[in-house]
C-alpha cells in the first residue's frame, strides 16, 4: 500500500512538470539568448544628475566586439563616433531609481544587456557624499549582478571618466583589472568588493574606507597628451556619506595601520646624503587598547618594518651598523610621519575607517562591549600613540656598490699621504 502511494505521487509530480515544458505557453525555463544577441556589461558608473534632482545617470561600458559595426558610442562631447574606434560601447540613462534607469537603458541598445560579466561598479563623487548606501542598493539586491565586482569612488564624475578614458587606446575593464593588480606594488591603495564594503558600513558604524580614482592627463608617445586613470588613495565616509579623501602621498599610512602593505619602496639618505631605496617586504602593525578599569585611556599602534636595500646611489660600504641604523631610523620617521598624518584626517573627519573598533572588539571583546554604544565620542577623545620599528634584512646581489673599491684605495691613498 505505502509503495502505491509513493508511486502515485511521483508519477503525478512526474506528468505535472512534463506538462509545463511543453506547448506553447511561456517556458518556465530562461529563455537561451545566442552570444551575438548579447552586449556584455563589464563597468556601471553611477552619477547624481546635477542641479538639485534627485534622479540617477547611469553609464555602462561593454567592450566593442563589433569593429566597423552598426553599433555607436555616445561621448561626452554629443558626437556619435563610430564603434570600430573606440575600445568600448558606451550607453547612459537617466531615472529615479537605479534600477529604472537600467531599465530604460535596455532601450538604447540594439542587443539585450548581460549583467552578469561586471566588474567594476563606480560610484561619481557628488553621488557617494548624498550617501553610499543609497547607491549600491541595487548591486547588492538583483539578482542579475555579482556582489563580487569591485568598487570605487570617482573623484570627480563616473560619466566623464568612463567617457573620456574610451578616447584612449586602451578598454576602460583591463585598464581597471591592471590598476588594481599593481595596487600591491606600491600599498597606497586596495581593491574593495562590494559585500566588502556592505560588512564594513555595517561593523564599523557606518564609517568606511573606499578606494578611489581620478582621471588624469599624462605624456604618451611624440609628446601626445592621453587620458589616463590613477589612484586617489581612499575616499573616507562618515554615516553613510562622503567627507573626504585621504591622498596618495599619505594613503599608505592607512595601509600600514590595517595591515594592508604588500609591498612598498621607502627612499631615505645615507650618511653622505645620497638617495637609498628600501623596499618594505614585510609588516605587521598591532593595536593595543590600554584600560584603566573599564575606561580606555589611550591606544598605541605599533608597527613592525622589514625592509631589503633595493638601491644606492653613492660608493660607500652600507654594511656598517651605524649606516644601517641611520637608514632605518629614517624610514621610521617617514612612515610614522605617514601614518600620523592619516589619524589626524580620520579624526577630523569623525569616521572610524582604519577598523580600529574591530582591532579592539577581537583583543578585549568583554571591555569592548562595555564601550560599543558610545565608541564614536571615545574614539575622538583617545590619545593614540604611534610606533614604528624599521629592520633592514637584506642587500640582494650585492654587498658592495659599484665604484667602492676604487673608493676605498682613493681614500686610502688620502691616509698614506
Amino acid at each position: 500500500m505505502k509503495k502505491n502511494v509513493i508511486k502515485f505521487f511521483t508519477t503525478t509530480a512526474l506528468v505535472l512538470l512534463l506538462i509545463n515544458l511543453t506547448g506553447c505557453k511561456k517556458s518556465i525555463l530562461p529563455q537561451g539568448k545566442e552570444i551575438n544577441d548579447l552586449q556584455l556589461v563589464q563597468v556601471i558608473g553611477i552619477d547624481k544628475l546635477p542641479g538639485g534632482s534627485n534622479d540617477c545617470l547611469l553609464t555602462i561600458a561593454s567592450k566593442n566586439l563589433e569593429i566597423g559595426g552598426e553599433q555607436v558610442s555616445t561621448v561626452s562631447t554629443g558626437e556619435n563616433i563610430s564603434a570600430g574606434k573606440r575600445k568600448a560601447l558606451i550607453l547612459t540613462s537617466t531615472g529615479k531609481t537605479i534600477f529604472e534607469a537600467v531599465r530604460k537603458i535596455q532601450t538604447h541598445s540594439n542587443k539585450t544587456l548581460f549583467w552578469g560579466h561586471s566588474g567594476y561598479y563606480l560610484i561619481g563623487e557628488e553621488a557617494a557624499r548624498e550617501n553610499i548606501a543609497k547607491y549600491i542598493d541595487f548591486f547588492t539586491r538583483d539578482h542579475e549582478l555579482r556582489i563580487e565586482s569591485k568598487i570605487y569612488i570617482v573623484k570627480g564624475s563616473a560619466r566623464d571618466l568612463i567617457e573620456q578614458f574610451n578616447q584612449s587606446d586602451f578598454y576602460i575593464y583591463d585598464k581597471l583589472e591592471s590598476l588594481g593588480r599593481n595596487f600591491k606594488l606600491v600599498s597606497i591603495s586596495e581593491e574593495m568588493k562590494i559585500h566588502e564594503l556592505m560588512r564594513f558600513i555595517d561593523i564599523h558604524h557606518a564609517s568606511a574606507r573606499v578606494p578611489c580614482i581620478y582621471l588624469v592627463n599624462r605624456e604618451g608617445e611624440a609628446g601626445k597628451e592621453i587620458k589616463d586613470i590613477e589612484s586617489y588613495g581612499y575616499a573616507i565616509f562618515k554615516d553613510l556619506k562622503l567627507v573626504g579623501f585621504i591622498p596618495p602621498d599619505i594613503s599608505r599610512g592607512i595601509n600600514l595601520i590595517t595591515n594592508n602593505v604588500n609591498t612598498s619602496i621607502v627612499v631615505v639618505k645615507d650618511i653622505e646624503g645620497q638617495d637609498v631605496s628600501l623596499e618594505i617586504i614585510d609588516s605587521n602593525t598591532e593595536v593595543i587598547p590600554r584600560f584603566n578599569g573599564d575606561n580606555l585611556e589611550s591606544i598605541l599602534i605599533k608597527a613592525k618594518v622589514f625592509s631589503n636595500l633595493g638601491e644606492i646611489q653613492s660608493q660607500i660600504d652600507f654594511t656598517k651598523e651605524d649606516s644601517i641604523s641611520y637608514m632605518e631610523s629614517q624610514q621610521s620617521e617617514i612612515l610614522e610621519t605617514e601614518m600620523k598624518s592619516v589619524l589626524e584626517k580620520v579624526l577630523e573627519f569623525e569616521s572610524d575607517c582604519l577598523e580600529i573598533c574591530d582591532r579592539i572588539r577581537l583583543k578585549k571583546p568583554l571591555k569592548w562591549h562595555k564601550i560599543e554604544d558610545k565608541w564614536m565620542e571615545i574614539f575622538l577623545n583617545t590619545k593614540f600613540d604611534i610606533q614604528v620599528e624599521s629592520i633592514i634584512r637584506r642587500t640582494y646581489e650585492l654587498r658592495e656598490p659599484s665604484g667602492y673599491k676604487k673608493q676605498e684605495n682613493k681614500n686610502q691613498r688620502y691616509k698614506d699621504n
